[in-house]
């Protein structure tokens, strides 16, 4: 298992409302403190919002054969090497990101994927790693109205472990956090739709 380092600090925005605020190697985020509950507990409240989807679809990921748990542990083994040092953190966290706000912080790179293809994960080719890989790069926000209202009407709340996940800094307003192991994500609600729960093979 690999844990993120994360800090959260309880504080208040220009407008005097109670936010907590994230910070992972270099991103941070201001969050409104009653989309997060949990916190206390050690736990965060992932959004995810599905628009006019039917489906929503939680991957589980057999790991019972020695070549899976080869590619779980490869897997775990980069994520590791990835939150070892907090510019390599930082650049593949934001590595796919689009906007005109994040030209200057090298966005389009994908040197996440350049890291996982280095240490033998098949990501381009059908299977466990590929499916795995997009699994985890499933976005999802930190506060309701963003899965909601943006990117709803249909949405699903999870939760996980605080630990479980990185976050991306304050660009767009999206809140965006992705989880490490998406096994250790929880679904709790789904709104507008049906939760497929699977296995990938």
């Amino acid at each position: 298992m690999v844990h993120a380092p994360l800090v959260v600090y309880d504080t208040r925005d220009a407008c005097e409302k109670p936010r907590f605020v994230f910070m992972q190697h270099g991103s941070y985020l201001l969050v409104p403190v009653e989309d997060q509950p949990l916190l206390g507990d050690g736990q965060v409240l992932l959004y995810r919002g599905i628009m006019d989807a039917q489906h929503f679809k939680m991957p589980r990921f057999e790991r019972s054969s020695p070549a899976r748990r080869s590619v779980w542990l490869r897997y775990l083994g980069l994520q590791a090497h990835v939150l070892s040092d907090s510019v390599l953190s930082f650049n593949t966290i934001h590595d796919r990101a689009v906007r005109t706000e994040t030209m200057h912080i090298r966005d389009r790179s994908f040197l996440s994927d350049e890291l996982a293809e280095r240490r033998g994960l098949m990501i381009k080719r059908e299977g466990l790693a590929r499916q795995l890989w997009d699994a985890t790069r499933q976005s999802f926000a930190l506060c309701r109205w963003v899965a909601q209202s943006k990117f709803g009407p249909n949405f699903v709340v999870a939760r996980t472990p605080l630990d479980n996940i990185r976050i991306t800094t304050f660009f767009a307003q999206e809140y965006e956090a992705r989880s490490i192991d998406p096994e250790r994500v929880e679904l709790l609600e789904a709104h507008g739709c049906e939760v497929d729960v699977g296995g990938a093979r």
